[in-house]
């Protein structure tokens, strides 16, 4: 199509020229047939190795910039490209009598600066243009509060959870909780899952190694029955990113492109994607948020598993891993025993709780054996 075009853009330059040349091409038909074959030849290989980069790469290139955006991005762009022309057409206007030419090369020049900047300032501020397009008139006093935390979630660039899908990494399929979670109705309606990772939990599935296989296992077990709930609406994406290798990268990448959420147990990722602005639901983050608060002189119920370093102690765990030392516990393995909180240590690794329950009879300390008297024993 480039070395077609290029052609017919060589016949007519010489078709215009040649007519219009002073001697040069008087009467000299066969010299006039040549420049016209040359300027064809030229505009064909002109075209031939231009083209490409006139027709396929600008459109590969907005194909790729169309993906890496996300849609609030694309609008504010659209918006500020729309308001740049629509004042280049005004300047053209205004710019149109100046003689010579210059008012049409002032105007040529003034667009594209105003474009460039249009697009640039519209995707920056997407969410004041959104904020904008969707403006409605004020309903009143009793819709104030509501608006104000809508005009809260623009400002932090979220969409509101509600309304959001969330994406799923492999970690957080692999963990399984996820599933407890839709059950109880504590996940958004829509829940997306990309193609590659479940590329990536397949090669778990396959791994040599007998614990990654098992989680990969399990991580597929968990998209199956997810995909079979009644409680979220789960789908597959099939959108990647091939220049991307690494996952983290491609799902972050797929957030933003969707306006979407990431869900997670990954702290690694968690990190990158906050940094990017996503949004990041990540369940140990909602564990650590639904520990139960105990404070000394409370009496909670736990299971002792082993024992403990000390004498009579006994060591158990909560729900969410928290160790709990028990005084008076090691004679209990197994068992399930009601205890006070005596303290609570905050250390950088979680918490640990200290509690004591009363000492069983078998534990009390045994009294010493009486030693007679050694005068009553001589008496004797």
């Amino acid at each position: 199509m480039g070395a077609l075009a290029g052609l017919v853009v060589g016949v007519l330059y010489a078709s215009f020229v040649i007519p219009r040349s002073q001697g040069a091409f008087t009467h000299q038909t066969v010299l006039a047939v040549v420049a016209l074959l040359g300027s064809g030849a030229v505009g064909l290989i002109s075209g031939f190795l231009a083209g490409p980069l006139l027709t396929v790469d600008p459109f590969l290139w907005l194909e790729r910039t169309i993906d890496t955006v996300s849609a609030g991005e694309l609008a504010g762009g659209v918006v500020g490209l729309l308001v740049a022309l629509s004042v280049s057409a005004l300047v053209a206007v205004i710019l149109g009598g100046l003689p010579g030419g210059l008012g049409l090369m002032i105007s040529v020049g003034l667009a594209g600066v105003l474009v460039y900047v249009g697009v640039g300032a519209g995707m920056r501020r997407r969410t004041d243009v959104a904020a904008w397009l969707s403006r409605r008139p004020d309903p009143g006093p009793a819709a104030a509060a509501p608006a104000a935390a809508i005009d809260r979630d623009a400002v932090d660039g979220h969409a509101p959870l509600a309304g959001a899908p969330a994406l799923l990494d492999t970690s957080v399929l692999i963990d399984g909780r996820i599933t407890d979670l839709a059950r109880a109705g504590f996940l958004p309606a829509r829940l997306l899952i990309p193609g590659f990772v479940l590329e990536e939990l397949q090669r778990i599935a396959d791994a040599g190694d007998p614990v990654r296989r098992a989680k990969g296992r399990r991580g597929l077990r968990v998209v199956e029955g997810l995909r079979a709930s009644a409680d979220v609406a789960c789908e597959v994406v099939d959108r990647d990113f091939p220049g991307t290798p690494e996952v983290d990268a491609r799902l972050v990448r797929l957030a933003r492109a969707l306006d979407a959420s990431v869900m997670t147990t990954d702290h690694n990722l968690t990190s990158v994607a906050r940094i990017e602005g996503v949004r990041v639901l990540n369940l140990n983050d909602l564990a650590l948020a639904m520990r139960p608060i105990l404070a000394a002189g409370e009496t909670m119920e736990v299971t002792i598993v082993k024992e403990g370093r000390e004498p009579h102690q006994g060591v158990g765990y909560l729900d969410d891993g928290t160790m709990v030392v028990v005084e008076n516990g090691r004679g209990h393995l197994e068992e399930t025993v009601r205890a006070t909180v005596t303290s609570v240590l905050q250390t950088p690794s979680g918490r640990m709780i200290f509690a004591t329950m009363p000492a069983a009879p078998a534990e009390a300390s045994p009294r010493p054996p009486r030693t007679p008297h050694p005068t009553r024993a001589a008496e004797r």
